[in-house]
């Protein structure tokens, strides 16, 4: 009896055997490929500087003086210290300082190049550098130098700097600049010949114009009366007369000294009214200091009227710009 019972155990265990081995094998979860190894983001390269146009824009643009092709970019002028180049870029940055006007070509004005204008050569201009300038697309033309760490060129006349004009933009030219000089004589030798030809044939008629030659005589007189005319200005006047050499009156209420520059305010309101600076390698010249000097006294004050941070000044750096009025 035990027999039959572990032979029918051993029939059984074979069935179930048998059974499993002929089930198919359960199919295999699916071998997911890797994710794939994706590149990095991309490193940015820095945001153009101005001295990169798209170029749309720059072929709307138009050099008055004609194509070239040894214009270096801006960010280049560190590589060419003591040599005389040409650069251009855009000036984005301008700063009137009150001894010198300052074109940056970066929103950090140390970083890659300044072009510099001093006062002695501000009235050559048509309008203040710094305004004039200001945006716009130019070539500066000059002896690399270094300050500070950073390549700068000195304009001293109008013909260094080239401003880009756009299709059909009229090319304004105010400036008394040498190259503008030099052009002027082979304009005029071509009409000496035909000017010569009437002059000769009329050699009669100008006996009669002798008459006229009262006329030259009349604006020379009244040059001085115009000058004087327009001499004296209130001091709530200023601003109109921007870029114009005036002579301001008003009283001195407040002066301020911050180390560097005395301002002679003549208003409370000194941010956005007329004030007058005189800077510290001028004190010296004046016989007690300016800040104490001229505060509560009625004066006027001779110079150039500029706008800086949108408030006129002049800046003084003699004495003798500066008279009391009784």
């Amino acid at each position: 009896m035990q027999l039959i019972q572990l032979i029918s155990l051993l029939i059984c265990f074979s069935l179930f055997a048998v059974a499993c081995a002929s089930e198919p094998p359960p199919t295999p979860y699916p071998t997911y490929t890797v994710y794939p190894t994706y590149t990095p983001y991309p490193t940015y390269t820095p945001f153009p500087t101005q001295s990169v146009l798209p170029s749309d824009e720059m072929e709307k643009l138009v050099w008055p003086k004609g194509p070239r092709d040894d214009v270096i970019p801006v960010e280049d002028a560190a590589a060419f210290i003591g040599q005389r180049i040409t650069v251009e870029g855009t000036v984005v940055r301008t700063h009137n300082s009150g001894r010198a006007v300052f074109l940056n070509f970066s929103r950090d004005a140390n970083s890659m190049f300044t072009a510099v204008i001093f006062p002695d050569d501000w009235p050559k201009f048509p309008a203040p550098p710094e305004n004039l300038f200001y945006g716009k697309w130019v070539r500066i033309e000059g002896v690399v130098e270094e300050y500070q760490g950073t390549p700068e060129i000195i304009i001293k006349d109008p013909w260094q700097i080239e401003v880009a004009l756009t299709l059909g933009q009229p090319v304004v030219s105010n400036c008394d600049c040498q190259s503008a000089q030099a052009l002027q004589p082979p304009t005029v030798t071509p009409t000496l010949p035909v000017v010569e030809t009437p002059v000769a044939e009329v050699v009669p008629a100008v006996e009669p114009t002798l008459t006229v030659a009262a006329t030259p005589a009349e604006p020379a007189q009244a040059a001085p009366a115009t000058a004087a005319g327009s001499a004296i200005i209130t001091w709530a006047d200023a601003a109109a007369y921007e870029g114009q050499t005036v002579t301001v009156e008003g009283k001195v209420v407040d002066a301020y000294n911050s180390g560097k520059v005395v301002l002679l305010n003549f208003d409370k309101d000194f941010r956005s009214t007329f004030k007058v600076a005189i800077f510290a390698d001028a004190w010296s010249l004046f016989p007690a200091p300016p800040e104490t000097y001229y505060r509560d006294k009625t004066v006027r004050v001779t110079g150039q009227v500029q706008m800086y941070q949108n408030a006129p000044e002049i800046i003084v750096d003699r004495p003798e710009q500066i008279e009391f009025v009784e």
